[in-house]
């Protein structure tokens, strides 16, 4: 393997009509806050040193290249980036926050008829322009403008517009890192630029960052003569992932597969430009689900790369792969993104099917969002997205399903989920296997022998005693029995006849604003004080909610001035606390009972 490593200042890899390109495998931009601060921290010691007169040099590690030459055009190379992106493009976004001072300085200068200065800094906006950001190029005697640094295709666009300073809009999460790295460089060179209102303190100033990146800034480049060389070293730096995610690899080796399959790798590259947009944990998650749900197991903790790979891709097997092998690797990877899709949706709580028709209602499509969002239950997610091949009225069956379940299960009794997980993961492989012969009824009857064995009918009872109102927060599981006490209330009192069904799915209580009301008070003063139910004000027989349209005034007043209130609200339990003449213990131990009944007939899957 050949390879030519110079060690030099960055500066001189931008001082001759540099072409730097960021090819198909390499990742978006990937820097976070931490990297961000680390750089900034660099550059302020740097600028620093520099000005006092001790310059130093800092090291930034090393960039890989693959040369290649440029038709028609006389000793002109083009590197592409098989390492070092986020440094070359981090040292390119410096550059254009100066540009940008720059520019704040030219109106001033041009405001107030500040020729000289005009000139010097229309100058070096060119010189710097012309090397870090584009140059003119001849090729076969045509000029044409050329970018000295293009990034893939997910940042390529909004990275150009962006150090031209064209304000361009973030469309992924890459883009916001960028912008925010781009903003954040231009409030520190502000901050460093002396508080002179001299023009020419803060040209001297900008001067001392130019060459900071000119002089003072340093990196190895180490540049090879052939693509797979590139890729192997490029494997190598990045050993298992040490800087790399999960998805930024697979990526990496599905687009390595697929060399000499153009039309395959571009499209290939473009579903993967979609799968990794998200925040790195975000894309893992999603990646870590979908694993679950396709294997009915979970990939190990350090080796989701090797496991997904295997799963998905077997073809990373062969010595060479041949167009039919390329096609399935277009088609697999169509797939995950597709699940993908599914997943962001399901992972906040989002309906994951457009244009719902009946019968699926808002009340439906509302339980997704308390399952996930409101109570947190993301181990049911690779079921769900297997699910989702069961059609809407399955899926939304499902999702209650395990909407009760997990609730009495996990929340309440606090079972041992491992178990659970095992059953979702036979269902995952089951549904998967042949959506439409699936049977829901044996995925009820898995999960009421698992509460069976796991949670009985006294150990529910006794999780609700322990149900009571926390002051400071932690309410979410309380609020969420009393609104679905609320919704199967007349299936109830109808003689609760089959599964748990809401007989009026046209009220859809949102659960932000929903509020969990004290019918004795929790703050009660001089006469409303009784000692008898203060032991039991945050106890769930005291409790109840109130939605976005109920009167919820007169909160640490007595029962007889509330009783109104809880008569005119549009909750049923509330109107049953109204109807009562009293509020006494006899009535909170009556009403403690009604609700344990209840709430044992409801979470039956």
């Amino acid at each position: 393997m050949r390879v030519d490593p110079v060690h030099a200042a960055v500066g001189t890899f931008f001082s001759n009509s540099p072409m730097f390109r960021v090819p198909k495998y390499q990742r978006s931009y990937a820097w976070e806050i931490s990297e961000l601060e680390d750089y900034l921290k660099d550059l302020e010691e740097t600028y620093n040193k520099r000005k006092n007169g001790t310059p130093i040099n800092h090291f930034f590690g090393g960039m890989v290249s693959v040369e290649s030459t440029v038709t028609g055009v006389v000793n002109q190379k083009r590197h592409e980036l098989v390492d070092g992106q986020q440094r070359c493009a981090t040292f390119v976004l410096t550059i254009a926050a100066i540009i940008k001072v720059y520019h704040s300085l030219l109106a001033q200068t041009i405001s107030s008829g500040d020729t000289t200065n005009q000139s010097i800094i229309q100058s070096r906006i060119e010189r710097l322009t012309f090397r870090f950001i584009e140059f003119r190029q001849e090729v076969n005697r045509q000029t044409r403008v050329v970018e000295s640094l293009i990034l893939s295709n997910a940042d390529s666009q909004f990275f150009k517009d962006l150090i031209r300073g064209l304000d361009p809009a973030p469309s992924r999460e890459s883009h916001n890192r960028i912008k925010l790295v781009y903003e954040s460089l231009i409030s520190k060179i502000q901050e460093l630029m002396p508080s002179s209102a001299l023009i020419v303190d803060k040209l001297d100033s900008l001067e001392i960052f130019q060459l900071v990146i000119d002089s003072d800034f340093s990196i190895i480049h180490i540049v090879t003569y052939n693509t797979q060389e590139a890729y192997k070293l490029f494997q190598v730096l990045n050993d298992r992932g040490k800087s790399l995610t999960e998805g930024d690899l697979l990526r990496a080796k599905t687009l390595e597969l697929l060399e000499g399959f153009q039309t395959q790798q571009n499209s290939t590259e473009s579903y993967w430009d979609d799968i990794l947009k998200d925040k790195s944990k975000s894309t893992e998650n999603f990646l870590r689900w979908i694993y679950q749900s396709n294997n009915g197991s979970r990939a190990g903790r350090n080796t989701l790369f090797d496991d997904f790979l295997s799963s998905f891709y077997p073809q990373h097997n062969n010595a060479s792969i041949s167009n039919l092998e390329a096609n399935q690797i277009l088609v697999t990877t169509k797939t995950i993104q597709t699940e993908i899709q599914i997943a962001r949706k399901i992972s906040v709580g989002s309906w994951p099917y457009p244009n719902t028709s009946q019968p699926i209602t808002a009340w439906d499509r509302n339980r997704l969002n308390l399952l996930i969002r409101e109570l947190g239950l993301t181990v049911s997610i690779p079921i769900l997205l297997a699910s989702y091949k069961l059609g809407e009225s399955k899926f939304s069956e499902m999702t209650q399903i395990l909407e009760l379940f997990l609730f009495k299960y996990k929340v309440l009794s606090n079972a041992h989920i491992e178990a659970a997980v095992t059953v979702f993961h036979r269902h995952c492989l089951l549904i998967r296997a042949n959506p439409t012969t699936y049977n829901i009824l044996d995925f009820r009857t898995d999960l009421n022998n698992l509460m069976s064995s796991k949670v009985t009918l006294t150990q529910f009872r006794a999780a609700l005693d322990g149900l009571s109102y926390k002051v400071g927060g932690g309410n979410k599981p309380l609020k969420y029995l009393l609104m679905t006490l609320e919704h199967f209330k007349r299936w109830y009192e109808q003689g609760a006849n089959g599964n748990p069904t809401c007989m009026d799915k046209t009220r859809v209580y949102d659960f932000t604003s929903t509020t969990i009301e004290h019918v004795y008070p929790r703050n009660a003063t001089g006469t409303n004080i009784d000692s008898s139910l203060e032991p039991l004000k945050n106890s769930l027989e005291n409790l109840t909610f109130m939605g976005a349209t109920d009167n919820v005034a007169g909160s640490n007043d007595s029962f007889n001035i509330k009783r109104p209130i809880f008569q005119a609200s549009s909750v049923g339990l509330n109107i049953d606390i109204g109807n009562l003449a009293q509020w006494t213990t006899t009535e909170l131990a009556a009403r403690k009972t009604s609700l344990k009944d209840m709430a044992c007939a409801i979470f039956v899957i």
